[in-house]
């Protein structure tokens, strides 16, 4: 305890952190003849209120500077007044502007000059990137993640191999981070960004509750004495994001064998389909038997002639969830001085933005999109004494379907989150596809309030305070009752005619099934439930001292108060055996302290930080026994539960320390090292979680004594830039992490106790270099293209089950297996903007009209993905099989024409412009349809050899697919076809007696297969069986966004 009042005392000596929103620009002015320094020269930043003078060496400092684009004007008494204009400032790095002033002979111009920044940023001793909103609206993009995703190794908002839960999502230095669950809040209207900062390493010691990286977004702030605003629409038009025939279709897998009349009277196996057909759908005993099966019973109520059992099918399958609406995106921004009141309070300014977005789902379920709505706003005041308050205001809310069955917060985002639904799912895939209530509809809000004071305490230094309030709620339940009351009538006439109500549309809580038996529309279907509520309480505050020319120290502090409502689970109307709840009430609170000194020499620049991090449950946690049976099994008592011992939680306190060096070799040249300990809490629903079953015994528990995960942090690299326009970014890093969450399992001796424990037993190393090459400047092409390559392994301490019993517990540890070691990635990303210059091409009504086109150029490669294809359980296999590579391609055509202060824009987005097709790794029925695909291709013998199964070699991976409109041809290896009973006449039979390929008919008996048609089933890839479920095999076609966006001052 005296250990944690003295580090608290020690850092208090501080103030308090706000992670960096701004930037600085430094330098010095000298006379341009003798290279003297200037004492006194006055530097002001124009349009701003900031400025700065020289010291006795001539050096100036201007701190707290809004990251974009400045012109800084250069006084002296008896010289010339210089300018120098499009200094670009970036989130949290130095802007090095130095001037050389000329003495003034008479009285002339202000001199204007370009700013000289050089393309190697000597401040920045990690890999950091500065995205601006003129980069961002080149590229087709409608989120923050888009625009992140495309660096090196960052995929969506994880970094460098880390969970997108170990990436902080900051706006305007607000942490955006679900306290429930980590997971950045991202949706924030693009209108609304001005500079986007993405820290991939080495992040400073402002940074806490973070692992991987960082992603700070600055927002724009209202002018004080103009309007402007923007607004953009983008919409494609409805269609499906899938190849392929519709599951809908008459003909896709789960209709034909119930519509084909070859099939659907008389059953599959009735000899219409050979073998190959058959298992390509599911098995049906046909119309007919359906009809007896009706009429054996005793209720005459559901007697059904084949003819009324078919209608009755079509009937109960008519939902079809194929897309019918389009993808919208909306988004606008508008700002500029509070009307009537701002000059009275202090150029009282707002910016206020609005962003709508509509994503179909790849088929309707509870809800037919993903739709979300957010809003933010910012009120700006000038005060007195240097110092400005400014406001923000963000809600934000989202409506779609959760992919839980028992609460949580797991929604559907993709196409790729659905397509894995309906992939080997067993006998309730055809619930997912054609009902809209297998999945629970949600919703989610959220709220976040902050104020935030800055003071210029001088021209060296400045403090900023910040309370932020940050709230969210949680709404998952069933939707809209099933209409039991309105009937309708299917077909028949008079006392025949058969009646029924809306099903399958609808929630209806007890068993239902169609007339086939296959499809559920009612009974174990919408069973997510979560009614949770998160609050929290945030006091933020820094000071930033620039001490003299070569340290500028920063210190600060957090304080962050949760109240936490948990109450989520999985509630089952008709087996009610199955239903589990998680509850929980806890208010835990954090607090961070640090101090950071960034060192800046010409030929050497460090940062140096230290972090402090207190967490505390506050609260109690169980200390009954592991094998405990009151407590753990259904002997379990609600009223008992005082009975149980807890003990106090103690905080948790940990040191972090972080180190970034940078050595300057040239002026276009650097080499960088940073290494740090980054700590993060564990995931809060976990935590404080106690779930328990229907018989109240225990299924899953936390423990909220567990460590902070840990990464230890190394990163080196080396920055050239040469022609003034290329840079190449070399950068290599280990992560070296441990005391990550996972469960570990506990079974008693008489089985009645058997649950999961939270622990903190999980390990991770990771390996990896990356290597970018960037054009930043040119009139015709600018962009970037990047390497990377990552290994991870990752394992666990200890065992992941232990057993009671002893016998059991030796034959487990047998077979334990404590590391994985996937094979690595390679992956590359480029983004090539090729554009006119504004002034170019013939003019007509003062439009250029070659002038200010734009083709952005998006390129992703992946090397497949290796994976273990084991099915004979051979031992010693592992990652034996590669998928094959993938790529795509995405543009952006763009004009723009001027019309005085309105600017218009018109683009089109075109995703997958190629419309390439990408294996998904979906559409399998079971684990038959997927052997019979992976065992059809031609796998090299590295692959397949050691697998216990007869192939025939060639170069096919994972991935290859039979092309468009071939027949199936299979191909069968057999010792010696003179065994086969029953031949059939589709195969092509490899005889491995004779090693000839034959073929068989009824009329001729065997023979050799034909060398031209065998050349094309072989080139055709006619002999790879597909998965059954055709249609998401492979997903994403082309999509055309069509927009415009109108961008006005006035």
């Amino acid at each position: 305890m005296q250990k944690l009042k003295f580090l608290i005392y020690f850092f208090s000596l501080f103030s308090f952190i706000q992670a960096g929103v701004t930037g600085k620009i430094s330098g010095r002015i000298i006379d341009k003849e003798s290279r003297e320094p200037l004492i006194g020269a006055n530097i002001i930043l124009q349009g701003t209120s900031n400025g700065a003078a020289t010291d006795i060496d001539g050096y100036y400092h201007i701190l707290n500077v809004r990251p974009g684009y400045y012109d800084l004007k250069v006084n002296m008494i008896g010289y010339a007044e210089k300018s120098v204009t499009n200094i670009r400032v970036e989130i949290d790095l130095t802007s090095v502007i130095n001037v050389s002033m000329t003495i003034e002979a008479l009285a002339t111009e202000t001199i204007i000059v370009q700013a000289d920044q050089k393309l190697v940023r000597t401040d920045v001793a990690s890999s950091q990137k500065s995205i601006s909103s003129d980069q961002i609206s080149e590229m087709p993009v409608s989120s923050v993640s888009e625009v992140v995703g495309l660096s090196a190794g960052v995929s969506g908002l994880s970094v460098r191999g880390g969970s997108f839960n170990e990436t902080q999502f900051m706006v305007d230095g607000l942490v955006l981070n679900d306290e429930r669950t980590s997971e950045p809040t991202t949706g924030i209207p693009l209108s609304a960004v001005q500079d986007i900062s993405l820290q991939t390493g080495g992040f400073g010691a402002e940074y806490r509750n973070a692992r991987s990286g960082v992603i700070n977004v600055v927002t724009r702030e209202g002018s004080k004495d103009s309007y402007s605003g923007t607004i953009s629409i983008r919409q494609s038009p409805p269609a499906q994001k899938h190849f392929g025939i519709s599951p809908y279709d008459p003909e896709s897998f789960w209709f034909k064998p119930y519509l084909d009349d070859e099939v659907a009277w008389t059953g599959t196996n009735n000899g219409a389909w050979d073998e190959y057909q058959q298992r390509q759908y599911p098995s049906f005993d046909g119309w007919n038997s359906v009809s007896e099966q009706t009429l054996a019973d005793d209720n005459p109520s559901n007697d059904l002639t084949p003819a009324g059992a078919q209608k009755l099918f079509t009937w109960e399958h008519r939902l079809n969830g194929a897309i019918k609406d389009p993808d919208i995106n909306i988004d606008a921004g508008f700002g500029g001085p509070v009307p009537f009141l701002s000059s009275k309070f202090g150029n009282l300014r707002f910016f206020a933005s609005a962003l709508h977005e509509q994503d179909m789902y790849l088929f309707e379920v509870s809800k037919p999109s993903l739709k979300k709505r957010s809003y933010l706003l910012k009120l700006t005041a000038d005060m007195k004494n240097n110092s400005k308050l400014v406001y923000s205001f963000l809600q934000g809310e989202m409506e779609g379907t959760t992919l839980s069955r028992g609460g949580g917060t797991n929604i559907v985002n993709s196409v790729w989150d659905l397509a894995s639904q309906v992939n080997s799912s067993g006998f309730t895939m055809p619930w997912r596809i054609f009902t809209n209530d297998y999945w629970s509809p949600t919703k989610v809000n959220n709220s976040t309030h902050a104020l935030k004071y800055t003071r210029q305490t001088d021209d060296k230094s400045f403090l900023d305070f910040l309370i932020k309030f940050d709230s969210k709620k949680y709404h998952t339940d069933h939707g809209p009752i099933r209409d039991s009351i309105s009937t309708f009538e299917i077909f028949g006439e008079g006392e025949d005619v058969w009646i029924t109500d809306e099903a399958p549309i609808g929630f209806f809580g007890g068993p239902l099934f169609s007339v086939e038996g296959r499809l559920a529309f009612g009974g174990a279907i919408s069973t997510s439930r979560d009614y949770s509520k998160i609050k929290v309480f945030t006091l933020k505050g820094n000071y930033v001292s620039q001490l003299n020319n070569h340290h500028q120290l920063k210190t600060g502090g957090e304080i962050v108060l949760s109240d936490l409502y948990l109450k989520f689970g999985s509630q089952n109307e008709f087996l009610p055996s199955g239903n589990y709840w998680s509850r929980s009430e806890v208010n835990p609170f954090r607090l961070s302290l640090y101090g950071q000194d960034k060192i800046e020499y010409n030929g050497f620049v460090a940062t140096i930080g230290l972090n402090l991090d207190i967490l505390n449950p506050n609260g109690s946690w169980y200390t009954v026994d592991t094998y405990d049976d009151d407590f753990y099994s259904s002997n379990y008592n609600q009223d008992l539960e005082n009975s149980f011992e807890k003990k106090k939680l103690k905080p948790q306190i940990e040191l972090s320390p972080r180190l970034a060096i940078s050595h300057p070799i040239t002026e276009s040249s650097k080499l960088y090292f940073n290494y740090g300990h980054y700590q993060q809490m564990p995931i809060a629903e976990d935590l404080y979680r106690v779930r328990r079953g229907f018989s109240e015994e225990v299924l899953t528990i936390g423990d909220p004594s567990l460590p902070m995960a840990k990464t230890i942090s190394y990163e080196v690299g080396f920055d050239q830039s040469f022609y003034e326009s290329y840079l190449v970014h070399l950068a290599a890093y280990y992560k070296d992490i441990k005391d990550q969450q996972n469960y570990t399992r506990y079974i008693s001796a008489n089985s009645k106790v058997n649950y999961s424990q939270l622990t903190a037993n999980s390990y991770e190393d990771i390996r990896g270099f990356e290597i970018e090459l960037s054009k930043l400047k040119g009139d015709w092409v600018t962009g970037f293209v990047n390497y990377e390559y990552r290994v991870n392994t990752a394992g666990y301490f200890g065992l992941e089950r232990y057993y009671e019993n002893p016998g059991d517990q030796r034959e487990y540890e047998l077979s334990n297996k404590k590391q994985s070691k996937p094979r690595p990635i390679p992956r590359i990303k480029s983004v090539l903007d090729f554009h006119t210059p504004k002034k170019f091409g013939p003019i007509i009504n003062g439009q250029y009209l070659l002038g200010g086109w734009h083709m952005n150029v998006i390129s992703r490669w992946s090397a497949g993905s290796w994976f273990t294809y084991n099915p004979n359980n051979v031992p010693g296999i592992e990652y034996n099989v590669r998928y094959v590579d993938n790529y795509n391609i995405d543009l952006k055509f763009s004009k723009i024409f001027n019309t005085g202060k309105i600017k218009i824009k018109v683009y089109a987005d075109i995703y997958n412009a190629l419309n390439t097709k990408t294996f998904s790794g979906y559409g399998f029925e079971d684990g038959f349809d997927y052997n019979y695909y992976m065992q059809s291709l031609h796998m090299s013998e590295d692959y397949v050899g050691e697998l216990g199964y007869n192939y025939f070699e060639g170069n096919d991976k994972p991935g290859d697919f039979r092309k468009k409109g071939t027949e199936f041809v299979p191909m069968e290896w057999v010792s010696d076809v003179n065994f086969l009973s029953d031949p059939s006449e589709r195969p092509i039979y490899y005889d491995n007696s004779t090693e000839q390929y034959l073929q068989w008919t009824s009329t001729g008996g065997w023979n050799d297969v034909n060398q031209s048609y065998f050349d094309k089933v072989l080139k055709n890839k006619q002999y790879i069986d597909m998965p059954n479920q055709a249609y998401y095999i492979f997903l994403n076609p082309r999509d055309i966004f069509i927009g415009i966006n109108i961008s006005y001052d006035f």
